[in-house]
C-alpha cells in the first residue's frame, strides 16, 4: 500500500534540501511506493524555488504553492487533500520524525485505523514551548473523552478515514487533535506508539507564536461548543 509524506514549508531554505534528502532514502529503504508532498506557505526566502528544484529532480516528489500563507495545519490538510495513496503521514521541515520510524508505526495497521506517535522526550523545547505544550493537553483532556500523551506530533492516517471525519480547524495546533477526536467519536481506533523526537537544528519554528496558539485556541473552543450542541459521540463504526 503506498504512502504520501505531506512536508509544510515556510522559509525552511536552510532545511529543505538536507530533509528532502533523508526524506527520500528512507522512503525508498522502506521498499513500498510512495510520494513526498512539499506544501510550500508563501515562503519568503527561497523554499518554494527549491522545492519546485526538487521536484523537477526526483520523481517521488511533488510541490504544491499556497496562494497565501495559510500556516501549517492547513498546509498538511491542502497536502492530505491532494495525496495519492491510500496512507497518509505528515512531518515538518526540520525532520523532527525519523522516517525511519515509520514501519514502528505500520506495523500497527491492522489493530488500529490511527496510529499516533508520541515523542518520547522533547530536546531543544524552551520552558515556554514545554509550558504551552503542558497546557494545551491539560485542556484537550479536560475538554473531550480521547486521552493521549501526545496530540500534535506526527500520525499515519488510511485515506478513507480521513476523508470521513471532515476536519475543520486549520490552526497548526488542532488540526490533529479534532482529527483524532473525531475519529474517536465515530469508533474508529486510535493507538498511541512512542517515538523518538530530533530536534530543530536549523532555522526558526513558529509554533509558539502567540496568534498562532490564539488561532489554536479558537479552534478548539469552536469545536467544542459545536461537539456539546451535538451531543457527540456520533453513530460509531465498528471494527472486528
Amino acid at each position: 500500500m503506498g504512502i504520501s509524506v505531506i512536508f509544510p514549508a515556510y522559509n525552511e531554505e536552510k532545511n529543505i534540501r538536507a530533509t528532502m534528502e533523508k526524506a527520500l532514502e528512507a522512503m525508498r529503504e522502506l521498499g513500498r511506493e510512495f510520494e513526498i508532498v512539499i506544501v510550500n506557505d508563501q515562503s519568503k526566502d527561497g523554499t518554494g524555488r527549491i522545492a519546485d528544484e526538487l521536484a523537477a529532480e526526483h520523481r517521488e516528489i511533488r510541490a504544491l504553492h499556497n496562494e497565501r500563507n495559510m500556516g501549517s495545519g492547513a498546509s498538511v490538510v491542502r497536502g492530505f487533500q491532494q495525496a495519492r495513496f491510500e496512507l497518509m503521514t505528515h512531518n515538518a521541515m526540520d525532520y523532527p520524525f525519523d522516517l525511519r520510524d515509520l514501519p514502528k508505526l505500520l506495523q500497527y495497521c491492522g489493530e488500529a485505523d490511527i496510529i499516533s506517535a508520541a515523542r518520547t522526550s522533547r530536546p531543544g523545547y524552551t520552558r515556554y514551548r514545554k509550558l504551552m505544550s503542558f497546557v494545551h493537553k491539560c485542556l484537550l483532556h479536560l475538554l473531550f473523552p480521547l486521552r493521549l500523551s501526545d496530540y500534535n506530533f506526527v500520525q499515519l492516517y488510511p485515506r478513507s478515514v480521513w476523508e470521513s471525519i471532515r476536519v475543520e480547524a486549520r490552526s497548526a495546533a488542532f488540526v490533529t487533535p479534532e482529527a483524532m477526536i473525531r475519529a474517536y467519536d465515530m469508533g474508529y481506533r486510535v493507538k498511541e506508539v512512542e517515538i523518538e523526537y530530533h530536534p530543530r537544528v536549523a532555522g526558526e519554528a513558529t509554533s509558539g507564536n502567540p496568534k498562532v496558539i490564539l488561532h489554536s485556541l479558537h479552534d478548539m473552543f469552536s469545536f467544542w461548543w459545536k461537539r456539546l450542541l451535538h451531543r457527540t459521540p456520533q453513530l460509531r463504526h465498528t471494527r472486528t
